[in-house]
């Protein structure tokens, strides 16, 4: 027994000294970043995920390098690159050095199936095999074309229609309610009928609560016990996929009867592989979560904070309002919004752009090293994650003047950020695919809520939770009246006699106290 243990104490110490020389010689005469990784195994994950993302990011930009630095993140060594000029050498280099990365909880969360007849794994330009199909899954809803301006003209009006119902619903005739929870279920109510074709409200409210547990759990520990955020998640997960399924097998069954295929899951149902070869409907959901996952968080999240800051800056509002109402002055009552409208809504945007400056609604994402590459004079082996961050840049006095302040005027003419330092949407080949999408639900939000209330936030200070994916701590309470009930005077820029949607504009530059019907 003895020298038995004592061989397999040897054979232990082999193995781990082989390991230990194997990753000495594969970092032998290699200069990678500075940093650190952090604790065994843990690495830096805990900083990074419950310390606020740009503080964990420009501690280290302070301390190591305004370039680069390392870290182990999520169990991955990981180089951060950082500024404008890390934004562009990651938008240039895509498929090229390296491919996109969902980080383990995102992996767990959304499975990957194989299909009916799978190929053998080949080595490809985009990653590896069946790991490579599962993070391209974006190619699935970008061949047929739903996020073009031309596919997306067509559902603007229903989107308009959409929100004014919602805000029908949860907020007419209420002088206190809560942002967060409306500006998910619009944001969810939208999705569904956008990807799936269906709107039924029953069936989408019990999607919400799962919606947020998974989107916490994309950014948390692999621990799946009872209490954990990604037990929950893990749970949330399994509950949308069985609904999802339960879609898929009407929505079969109804393109069986004849029905007409104006979603993008009638697409995803019909689409085959060149072997003939349809996806399983089990993948067909687990790609469509994700989809309204990326649809969903977003979106809510940059309504929510529109909410806050126009809120407490009453001049932007009344200037977000004379642009809305310019629109609504040449319509026909019950007129929903068209394409052209949203041309003209220039001011509003760059409200929703310093919104999200300030709050991005996704903080990074990941990708993998396909090779050994050189940034700023340092080597990032192949197989190391690479994360980039918009942080590095938003709220940099080097770019935005005044950072902490919430100011519109900065994304007029001739006063646009120097190139590559603010990127909400990325750049590149990964240039996110709904970005077209994320403008016409915000804009007709925008549209709907500023001519139907004028409103207060009620907690100007209140604690914004969960910063991966940022959540304000009490739901944003804000007091709501009447755009006009209250005859209240708003200040609008234009000339003395033009008339604003029914509300001439008086000598003052103010709006006449007079009912307008809209």
């Amino acid at each position: 027994m003895d020298a038995l243990s004592l061989s397999l104490v040897l054979v232990f110490l082999s193995l781990v000294i082989t390991v230990l020389a194997f990753r000495r010689r594969s970092d032998a005469g290699v200069k990678l970043p500075p940093g650190s990784f952090g604790w065994p195994i843990m690495g830096e994950t805990l900083e990074f995920l419950f310390g606020k993302p740009e503080n964990f990011v420009g501690d280290r930009m302070k301390k190591y390098s305004h370039d680069i630095f390392k870290t182990n993140i999520l169990g991955e060594k990981t180089a951060v690159i950082c500024g404008p000029s890390g934004n562009k050498f990651v938008f240039s280099n895509e498929q090229k050095l390296f491919t996109v990365f969902r980080p383990h909880p995102m992996q767990k969360l959304f499975r990957s199936y194989k299909t009916t007849a799978p190929a053998p794994p080949v080595a490809t330009p985009q990653g590896q095999g069946a790991e490579a199909k599962a993070m391209d899954d974006v190619k699935a809803i970008r061949t047929p074309g739903f996020f073009k301006p031309e596919a997306l003209m067509r559902y603007l009006a229903k989107m308009d229609s959409i929100t004014q119902q919602q805000l029908d619903v949860h907020w007419e005739g209420l002088s206190e309610v809560k942002v967060f929870p409306l500006s998910k279920t619009v944001t969810l109510t939208l999705a569904c009928r956008f990807f799936l074709g269906i709107d039924n409200p029953e069936r989408i409210a019990r999607l919400v609560g799962h919606f947020d547990n998974v989107t916490l759990g994309m950014h948390s520990i692999i621990l799946n016990v009872p209490g954990t955020i990604f037990y929950r998640a893990n749970k949330a997960a399994a509950a949308i996929r069985k609904e999802l399924v339960t879609v898929i097998k009407e929505k079969k069954a109804a393109m069986a009867k004849g029905a007409p295929m104006q979603d993008i899951l009638s697409h995803m149902i019909v689409a085959a592989d060149p072997n003939g070869n349809f996806m399983p409907e089990a993948e067909i959901a687990d790609k469509m979560m994700g989809l309204i996952v990326a649809g969903y968080s977003t979106v809510s999240t940059t309504i929510t904070f529109f909410m806050k800051y126009v809120g407490e800056n009453p001049d932007v509002y009344n200037r977000v309002l004379a642009e809305q109402l310019e629109i609504s002055k040449g319509k026909k009552a019950g007129e929903l919004l068209d394409w052209e409208d949203l041309s003209k809504m220039k001011y509003s945007w760059n409200v929703m752009c310093e919104v999200m400056r300030l709050v991005p609604p996704l903080q990074g994402t990941f990708r993998e090293a396909l090779c050994d590459f050189t940034y700023a004079g340092y080597t990032i082996p192949k197989g190391w994650k690479v994360y980039w961050t918009v942080s590095t840049t938003n709220k940099n006095p080097m770019y935005f003047k005044d950072p902490e302040k919430f100011n519109p005027s900065r994304y007029e003419e001739g006063e646009a950020p120097p190139p590559y330092t603010y990127v909400p949407f990325g750049g590149g080949p990964r240039l996110c695919p709904g970005k077209e999408y994320a403008r016409l639900a915000v804009l007709t939000f925008i549209h709907n809520v500023v001519k139907r209330y004028k409103w207060e936030v009620l907690f100007p200070d209140e604690k914004v939770m969960g910063d991966m994916m940022p959540t304000p701590e009490k739901g944003l309470p804000i007091r709501l009246t009447p755009a006009y009930g209250s005859y209240s005077v708003v200040v609008v820029v234009a000339g003395e006699g033009e008339d604003y949607g029914g509300a001439v504009v008086a000598g003052g530059g103010g709006i006449a106290p007079r009912p307008i019907s809209l």
